[in-house]
């Protein structure tokens, strides 16, 4: 069961990163994360819950568990029966608090169902809602994972694309323009 996902990420997470960070690994102004699947969820729960990241990628994943009313991965019991854990674990809810900008991707044709394309083309709309950066990319004629040469290279492409612009080089914040009686 999943009662305590959240937390425990957001804990581990800090650890991990302090650790990365204090071995001189990486710098903490330059990181970003990804994952496909449950580890596109992760990254998007991640992205939710710490500012460390300055960008992230996802695909195919499930990003609104109230859309899996009835379990997923290891947790068993039903939205009804645990309708809190449901919603603390639908990074969804909060997309509000991403501060990274995040590359989404999904195939048309994933037959998971835990993974609908739904679920990716809604937290696309909601970020853009909200004015944060973000990107979504559908792949026609892939199926859970993309197996096509074209499309791999086509993913590979747009992800050292993004961490190239948004971690490696990213642009000084512009100021927002106001508006002056």
């Amino acid at each position: 069961m999943n009662d305590n996902y959240t937390r425990d990420l957001k804990e581990n997470l800090d650890a991990v990163l302090d650790a990365v960070v204090e071995a001189g690994f990486v710098d903490r102004d330059k990181m970003g994360l990804g994952g496909h699947s449950y580890g596109a969820f992760s990254t998007v729960n991640a992205l939710s819950l710490m500012p460390n990241f300055k960008a992230g990628i996802a695909g195919d994943g499930m990003y609104n568990r109230t859309l899996t009313p009835f379990g997923f991965q290891s947790e068993r019991r039903n939205f009804y029966q645990a309708q809190d854990t449901y919603l603390d674990m639908s990074p969804f809810l909060r997309a509000d608090k991403i501060s990274g900008a995040l590359l989404l991707y999904h195939a048309i044709e994933d037959q998971n169902q835990g993974t609908d394309p739904i679920s990716s083309r809604r937290m696309f709309l909601a970020l853009q809602g909200l004015g944060k950066q973000a990107a979504l990319y559908m792949y026609p004629y892939e199926d859970h994972s993309v197996a096509t040469y074209a499309s791999d290279l086509d993913l590979w492409a747009r992800w050292v694309a993004w961490m190239d612009t948004y971690v490696k080089n990213p642009k000084p914040a512009q100021p927002k323009a106001a508006l002056v009686p």
